[in-house]
């Protein structure tokens, strides 16, 4: 690594015409300037490349948000029961996964959007938690999961992109010098079309009214989630909905699953290192 201390001031040589710059002509004797003179004003372009080296870079922060869209239906009792069993121990595993690859981050929150059928359970179908700053809210955390119950739904498909939508616009933090977006999804069911008219009025005007609407949210580089940080993972099967994403939409992985198997074939190991290989 190159020095950047600067040494002794230097008086500057002015160099003959038509000899390389710094260089006196053959013959010629390099005078040097009093140091009182003023010296000539360099284009602004030249300025900037004569300007002082920056310090050297200080080691970046991370900060990681992970959103948890998590199907509590009746059948999605396997998994449930995996991640309940798991959340006290969630930062740890994750952390623990990362270390292992090389990484690192600085700041991990954790959020759940949990969701059923709006057409068929009205205002249970979605519940929203806040932020879990990890691992200091982990007993909130574990606290919230092990209250969803797993339940309703009617029959299939569920309103998964509802809660793909609500979140996608989550309070994302703005720390850190590198961020990433985490959306996980968790169903066994395909996913309803969007119907803006089924909302609960609690969740009206927080979700774009089609797929082609959801869509644009995803992509739009001024939208909510950053281009580069923004990362999906689906445990869902191949099925309306799902399936549309995964061949539409950038930064999206897709592990198909069983349809109504309640994830029962999804390892919580698979879980952990899915998303260690998004961060």
């Amino acid at each position: 690594m190159t020095d950047a201390t600067p040494g002794p001031a230097e008086t500057p040589v002015v160099a003959a015409a038509g000899s390389p710059a710094g260089e006196p002509a053959a013959g010629a004797t390099a005078t040097p300037v009093p140091e009182a003179a003023a010296a000539p004003v360099a284009p602004a372009g030249e300025q900037a490349s004569l300007a002082a080296p920056p310090p050297a870079p200080r080691g970046l922060s991370y900060a990681v948000d992970i959103v948890f869209c998590v199907d509590v239906t009746g059948s999605m009792t396997p998994i449930l029961d995996q991640v309940k069993a798991n959340a006290l121990r969630f930062y740890s595993d994750v952390q623990s996964n990362l270390t292992a690859k090389g990484k690192n981050i600085d700041e991990l929150r954790v959020r759940v959007v949990a969701f059923r059928d709006v057409l068929a359970d009205g205002e249970a179908a979605l519940q929203e938690s806040p932020f879990f700053a990890l691992p200091a809210e982990e007993a909130e955390f574990s606290g919230f999961v092990n209250g969803l119950v797993a339940e309703g739904g009617g029959d299939a498909p569920e309103s998964g992109l509802e809660a793909a939508a609500l979140a996608m616009t989550s309070p994302w933090t703005t720390r850190g010098d590198r961020r990433r977006q985490v959306i996980v999804v968790w169903t066994d069911q395909p996913a309803h079309p969007l119907n803006a008219s089924a909302l609960p009025p609690a969740f009206a005007g927080r979700v774009p009214a089609d797929f082609s609407a959801l869509t644009d949210l995803w992509e739009d580089p001024q939208g909510p989630l950053g281009s580069s940080s923004k990362r999906l993972i689906l445990f869902a099967p191949d099925g309306p909905g799902w399936s549309d994403i995964s061949g539409v939409w950038e930064n999206v992985v897709h592990h198909p699953s069983q349809a109504g198997s309640g994830l029962s074939d999804v390892d919580y190991g698979t879980i952990i290192d899915s998303i260690g290989n998004s961060v």
